[in-house]
This record gives C-alpha cells, structure tokens and sequence, in this order.
C-alpha cells in the first residue's frame, strides 16, 4: 500500500462530494464492513456538531477536496504517522472505496 502524508488530528477537511466539514478523529483504521476487513486512511465526524451517535465517517486521502485546517502536529505526530504507514504495509487488507460501500448500502 501506498505511503500517505496523513494530516493531523483535529484537521478540517471538506470530501468530494459533501456539503458539510469534516473533522478528521482517527486514522489509518481497519474496519469491518459487509463481512470484509477493510483499511481506511481517515475516520471523520460532521463540524462542528462533532460524533453524533454513532455516525462515523470513513474515507481515504485521495477523497479530499480542500484542507480547510490542518490541526496540531509534532514530534509524536510524525512518529504515528510513520507507526502507521509502517503498519499498513504489515497488514493483508486492502484500501476500501467508499463511494462503493455507499453504493452497496444503497442498493440493498
């Protein structure tokens, strides 16, 4: 898998296709999703309402239109960062597409 330049916790983003900023809360995460483990590169709740229930966002790096603002980042930063990609090349899962897990959801 491909090495991402993740942005930091607390980052706003705006993702194609939305209306809504999202605030970026986790990143490089697996999840089980219609029986698969798949790995996104971002895990985001609406700003400025932030989690509401149990509404999660996933997406991926390439899903973002416009970094509105780019939260704090430092030394541990850059080590997760890195602990991250490092993991990513460890595990056997491949990157969900999100458009097509919407579509599955959708259709069923």
């Amino acid at each position: 898998m491909e090495k991402v330049e993740y942005l930091p916790l607390g980052s706003i983003v705006v993702v194609h296709g939305a209306i809504k900023k999202t605030m970026v809360i986790a990143r490089g995460l697996a999840a089980e999703i219609n029986g698969e483990t798949s790995v996104f590169d971002y895990a985001g709740c609406l700003y400025p309402e932030g989690i509401i229930g149990d509404q999660i966002m996933y997406f991926n790096h390439q899903d973002i239109a416009k970094v509105v603002f780019s939260g704090f980042s430092d030394e541990d930063d850059s080590l997760m960062v890195e602990n991250i990609n490092t993991w990513l090349q460890s595990v056997p899962f491949e990157r969900a597409d999100p458009l097509k897990i919407n579509q599955g959801r959708a259709d069923g």
